[in-house]
């Protein structure tokens, strides 16, 4: 077997899978990793790979019918995603109606991201034995139940309750959903499968927002809750009819997890990473009472700002895509730069609305591109047969949003609207500047092969684990 470790350009904005003879994702084509995957918004593929290649052969048959299948994946990201995201554009609205201050209600986003944080490893070391098929509707028909019990929350405590289900979900999809999709197609259409699941994940995140502000305006915010419902009540019905039985995946090991945080390069992608989402979030949960303080904006005037802000992080998702090619680590440094400076600008101003929605843009230039840098970073710095190394990455950036949207509550409770976007920019500067160090520098640099890494380590390279994939697309087994 072939062992070979991706270099930093090989990575895209939507979805790249080992094996495969071309990706793609939402910006187009993009390089195939040799011997690792990544998909937008961190999640973990090279499970997606594992599972996919113990079913690469019942695939080969009829993957024509199978796209309606992965179609019905895709769904479910969309409905997940959205459901995950309403709370954001609607803050104000439903803070008021359920009687809380806006940093208590910030509490929506906080909850189901801890959840994801404590779901992801759990259910990635607990899905040995699971169905995938019975896995997904399951989840899909949580959101489901989340999105009506959120709908009808008579009070905070119920609200955070369903949102808690959604988080649950959340982490298992991201553990289960590619790994699905890639499982009904042949070998080399895999890296489309999971791009088409990233495409239901784009498509939510640009237009959750400003859909469920503009709802929440012409109705109610709980009409938006509806909605969601409803996009996660014909996902389950689209994966009853169309997803086939998948089987069980296969064990990981606990330790394997740990292994981000063992490697000094990887572990510098993580703190970085990590203080991005910390910042970002720490201010975009409450990004339309800051527009409303800071602007003045209306309620139809933020919907729009808030689908600038998907645009332009849009642009960004798809020029880190060309950029980390050659320039990795001045990507992400640049990403969290550019969170910084229009998160300190925007706190200075007051009234200035065209310079305001200029910056609210650049700030969504900036984070659209650290899921792809930070995915890159990951799959460069990460032994690409190590199964499970990627959950705990997941998990962190997870908790990485909860802590930000926590204390951007707090801090906007004492100190009002400038003090989560100062908060924002200090820690977007810090996770920018702590790739500086030596770790850093060294994401540059060619990568070592598993026998370089091994001696470096001071022992013989790891034998690759069972369902781990070459570079041709094939298989291992441990022999017993």
């Amino acid at each position: 077997m072939t062992k070979a470790h991706p270099q930093p350009g090989e990575a895209g904005t939507g979805a790249v899978t080992a094996g495969s003879g071309q990706a793609s994702g939402p910006a187009g084509p993009v390089t195939p990793t040799r011997g690792g995957a990544v998909v937008h918004r961190v999640v973990p593929a090279h499970l997606a790979c594992r599972i996919g290649a113990r079913a690469s052969a019942r695939a080969s048959a009829g993957e024509r019918d199978a796209w309606p299948a992965v179609v019905a994946i895709a769904l479910g990201s969309f409905a997940l995603v959205f459901s995950e995201v309403i709370p954001v554009g609607l803050l104000a609205d439903i803070s008021g109606h359920l009687r809380v201050s806006i940093g208590t209600g910030g509490l929506m986003v906080v909850v189901p991201a801890v959840a994801a944080a404590v779901a992801a490893p759990l259910l990635t070391l607990c899905s040995a034995r699971l169905e995938r098929r019975r896995v997904l509707v399951g989840l899909s028909a949580l959101v489901v139940v989340s999105d009506v019990i959120a709908g009808l929350a008579p009070g905070i405590g119920v609200m955070l309750a369903a949102r808690a289900v959604l988080g649950v979900c959340v982490g298992g999809f991201w553990v289960f959903g590619a790994g699905a999709a890639i499982t009904l197609v042949s070998e080399r259409a895999r890296g489309t499968a999971v791009a088409v699941v990233s495409s239901g994940i784009f498509l939510a995140t640009v237009a959750s927002l400003p859909a469920g502000s503009l709802i929440g305006t012409l109705t109610t915010w709980r009409a938006a809750f509806a909605v969601a419902a409803v996009f996660a009540a014909v996902a389950v019905a689209a994966q009853l009819a169309a997803v086939p039985r998948l089987g069980p995946g296969g064990r990981v090991r606990p330790g394997s997890l740990l292994t981000v945080v063992t490697r000094p390069v990887s572990r510098a992608g993580l703190v970085a990473a990590g203080a991005m989402f910390f910042a970002n979030f720490a201010a975009y949960t409450y990004i339309g009472p800051l527009l409303h303080t800071q602007a003045g904006l209306g309620a139809g005037a933020i919907t729009l700002v808030l689908l600038g802000f998907g645009l332009a992080g849009a642009v960004g998702n798809f020029t880190a895509g060309l950029t980390v090619r050659g320039h990795l680590r001045a990507t992400l440094m640049g990403s969290g730069l550019l969170i910084a400076c229009s998160a300190l600008l925007l706190a200075a101003l007051t009234g200035a609305r065209p310079l305001i929605i200029a910056l609210v843009a650049i700030w969504g230039l900036g984070f659209g591109a650290v899921p792809v840098a930070a995915q890159s970073w990951m799959v460069q710095a990460m032994p690409a047969n190590l199964e499970g190394g990627l959950a705990l990455f997941v998990s962190a950036l997870q908790g990485s949003l909860a802590a930000g949207s926590a204390a951007g509550g707090v801090i906007y409770d004492a100190r009002g609207s400038g003090g989560p976007l100062v908060l924002a920019a200090v820690a977007a500067a810090a996770g920018s500047l702590f790739l500086l160090g030596r770790a850093g520098a060294a994401i540059s640099s060619p990568p070592a092969g598993p026998a370089e890494l091994a001696r470096e380590r001071g022992r013989d390279a790891p034998a690759p684990p069972p369902g781990a994939i070459d570079t041709a697309g094939n298989s291992a087994q441990r022999p017993r």
